[in-house]
């Protein structure tokens, strides 16, 4: 019954974010594979230009996609937590070295009032990334964490990040680590 429910909401997390893509520089789909441990499951496919990327979303989580961002978002059940995928791999033909200093700047113009708390390799299903751990205060008192990960891929890089509330932040890496586990990135044959 429970793989039944989890199947019927991502092929429905799939249909409606298809649909909202169609005119998007990449397109959303599913596709069900069978793991000896799991059974059968339902990957979410994304493919761009360049590539295919293919992932199991975090189960139960609501599904939101910008298509003018080029990111996908779940927000967790209870709307304290979130992952949120964001693809740029429009920048040539080949796959980037990731430089710190690079991403810690990115990462302070793109989170001005957070400070980075923890530097680390993140790895995913084949491909190595760096991670960085931030905090920052909302309204000064509500505190929030988050993992942002960077995965190198062809034509620039996938940034998966986790956001939650610093006392459920421990907790919710599982889920992105189940997240980025299953996360798979294929290069595209050119057209």
């Amino acid at each position: 019954m429970r793989i039944f429910r989890l199947l019927s909401i991502s092929l429905y997390i799939a249909v409606i974010t298809a649909k909202e893509c169609l005119a998007a520089p990449f397109s959303i789909g599913a596709r069900e594979e069978s793991i000896p441990e799991n059974g059968t499951v339902t990957y979410t496919v994304v493919k761009t230009d360049q590539n295919e990327f293919s992932f199991l979303p975090p189960p139960g989580w609501r599904a939101e996609v910008d298509k003018k961002r080029n990111t996908l978002t779940w927000t967790s059940p209870d709307y304290r937590s979130m992952v949120r995928l964001k693809i740029s791999d429009t920048d040539g033909d080949t796959t980037p070295n990731l430089k710190l200093a690079e991403l810690r700047q990115l990462i302070s113009e793109q989170n001005e009032d957070s400070k980075i708390i923890e530097e680390s390799p993140c790895y995913t299903s084949g491909l190595a990334g760096l991670a960085f751990d931030t905090e920052r205060a909302t309204e000064g008192k509500f505190v929030v964490n988050s993992r942002i990960a960077f995965i190198p891929v062809t034509g620039g890089y996938a940034q998966v990040v986790l956001t939650s509330p610093k006392e459920e932040f421990r907790t919710r890496q599982t889920d992105l680590s189940r997240y980025l586990n299953s996360f798979r990135v294929t290069k595209l044959k050119p057209k």
